[in-house]
């Protein structure tokens, strides 16, 4: 079936059909027979069939109905657009190999989303270099922020292009985000966007000097400077300041 299978680029379909590739990342999982696993993203089933056999209960979703692969009787697949979905099971792991264009709402939607402990994702290889940036390093942003601010991510495996079925134009790599139970104050999203759109200016041209002070940052560090935990306190004292930045 899927050797004639017609890629739709629009929904950005690469699939991987190594089997010894994909254990090998399930290996580094640690997915326990009583997991419930959410895929995102069920493609030729490869994947999801992988899953299988070592969970009792996944759920995979996938929005191409022209797929049709055959699967094991412990996995229900369902035909939709999981960003749609707001209903999921208490506990569960995520594991998707998702298109490079919705990786960051992914990422932001499962990390709210309290009964997701872990998210396990094939991104692209830039994108999982900024998600684990250390502080202070020119990849370090937005984004590294704020995963780092409620999580521990790391990078697990690297896929080259080559493994892809078509292949694509950039290299891949297995993202493990670990969840540390964290809630982020709700303007979190919106100063965070704000200070890194301003990276190259110190943090004293962005934020008053007293709020700073009070969340332990100096003046002259640039956004890239400003570790996660710090990040969270500043948004903590804006807010009791009216959630003025500049006073």
């Amino acid at each position: 079936m899927f050797s004639t299978h017609s890629f739709k680029k629009s929904l950005g379909q690469n699939f991987i059909f190594d089997t010894g590739f994909l254990n090998s990342v399930l290996d580094k999982l640690e997915i326990a027979p009583t997991d419930t696993v959410i895929e995102i993203g069920t493609g030729a089933g490869t994947l999801t069939t992988c899953i299988a056999a070592r969970a009792q209960n996944v759920i995979t979703y996938e929005v191409d109905k022209t797929l049709t692969p055959k699967l094991p009787a412990n996995v229900q697949m369902i035909y939709r657009d999981i960003l749609t979905v707001d209903t999921f099971p208490e506990d569960f792991i995520l594991v998707a190999n998702i298109p490079y264009y919705i990786t960051t709402p992914i990422i932001m939607k499962f990390l709210k989303t309290p009964t997701c402990r872990r998210i396990c994702i094939l991104i692209q290889d830039d994108v999982a270099k900024r998600i684990v940036a250390p502080t202070g390093t020119k990849e370090y942003g937005a984004l590294s922020a704020t995963v780092q601010a409620q999580a521990t991510a790391r990078i697990i495996k690297k896929a080259p292009r080559g493994l892809f079925r078509p292949v694509p134009n950039v290299d891949s790599a297995f993202v493990v985000i670990e969840k540390n139970g964290a809630i982020l104050p709700p303007n979190f999203d919106k100063v965070i966007k704000d200070i890194f759109s301003k990276r190259r200016k110190k943090m004293s041209s962005i934020v008053n000097f007293e709020l700073l002070a009070a969340s332990t940052i100096y003046p002259d560090d640039r956004p890239e400077n400003v570790t996660p935990d710090q990040f969270v306190k500043l948004c903590q004292t804006i807010a009791r300041f009216d959630g003025k930045m500049k006073l």
